[in-house]
């Protein structure tokens, strides 16, 4: 996949960045779902895109509400407010409502969003923050008793220095395994309602596997068993990263199924609509060069771009050189779903 974010699917611009898009050698356009009309579908893929669509998983604020290590209720930072991703009821209306989209909006595939545990990742990952953890709530300890059967003091603060102290490695587990669940459950039933639609997930960024799943849950080599795709969100600038960082989230063990990472195209806060957001240091021309040569040469080939509305004219003239240069990726995993 060679694709791109488009973060204002109604531009009256669009049709534009679309022709720069396939010009430049990407394949598809990504959106959230429920933006998906049969216009823009149709403006896509008469330029021979495909269109992908992402859809929030557990983003409030109406979610099951979170607790965290301090004992407080999980405070919204930026735009973001977390939601636990183990209540029941919560989960199953989420399968109803992709059940019901996918039923009338026209994609070719689909990628589960903030499929984790509450994190703001982009400032509580940056050099220095103190990322929170979450969920030390009645029903989610309960939980975690039943599971494991072990019985933390709380629930609140002491529950957090409890686990953290004594029983760190089940937590992680059981955070992991309510993770994998969801995305089992919400896989499930996308290929009910489309058999066949390619389901991905996107990633949150980490140096390996053990730090990701104790930050958030998600587990690569799990949720590959059951998606056809994952793509990790690496943002340098967000991160106070410099551009060779993204290239080295890829260099971990292979994975069955494609890894794309989604790499940031700007720093402008202008790209973020008026939502109130911290996008990191500016990128310069230069930086984006890199960032496309290193990230290119460490994966496979495939990346997204996020956001497309942040390609000016320099930026489209490097992508599509870089481009031509590289080889395109081969993944017939992302073709009709694979049997499981």
């Amino acid at each position: 996949m060679r694709s791109c974010y488009l973060l204002d699917p109604g531009s009256p611009r669009l049709p534009r960045l679309l022709d720069r898009a396939a010009a430049a050698g990407l394949d598809t356009a990504v959106t959230k779902l429920e933006a998906v009309t049969p216009d823009l579908a149709d403006l896509v893929r008469r330029r021979g895109l495909r269109l992908h669509g992402s859809f929030a998983c557990f983003r409030g604020p109406d979610g099951p509400p979170a607790v965290d290590q301090d004992g407080g209720p999980w405070q919204p930072m930026e735009w973001y407010t977390g939601v636990r991703p183990n209540d029941p009821d919560w989960n199953a209306r989420l399968a109803e409502r992709l059940t019901t989209a996918l039923r009338t909006a026209p994609v070719d595939g689909l990628l589960l969003d903030f499929l984790r545990w509450p994190l703001h990742w982009e400032l509580e990952l940056r050099p220095g923050a103190r990322p929170r953890s979450a969920s030390y709530d009645p029903d989610t300890l309960r939980q975690f008793t039943a599971r494991t059967g072990l019985r933390p003091p709380g629930p609140g603060a002491a529950a957090a220095r409890w686990i953290a102290a004594h029983h760190a490695d089940a937590w992680t587990e059981f955070r992991t395994a309510a993770v994998t669940g969801a995305a089992r459950l919400l896989a499930a039933a996308a290929r009910t309602a489309r058999p066949g639609l390619p389901v991905g997930a996107f990633l949150v960024p980490a140096a390996d596997e053990t730090e990701r799943r104790a930050q958030v849950g998600q587990d690569a080599r799990e949720l590959a068993r059951v998606l056809d795709l994952l793509l990790p969100m690496a943002y340098h600038a967000i991160l106070h990263r410099d551009p060779r960082w993204p290239a080295r989230l890829l260099r971990g063990p292979a994975l069955p199924v494609p890894l794309v990472p989604v790499v940031q195209t700007t720093a402008d806060a202008a790209a973020a609509l008026g939502r109130p957001a911290d996008w990191g240091p500016p990128i310069d021309t230069a930086d984006f060069t890199a960032l496309l040569d290193h990230t290119l040469a460490a994966g496979s080939g495939s990346i997204c771009l996020f956001p497309g509305e942040g390609l000016g004219p320099d930026r489209w003239n490097v992508l599509t050189d870089r481009l031509a240069r590289t080889r395109p990726p081969h993944h017939p995993q992302e073709g009709p779903t694979r049997a499981r």
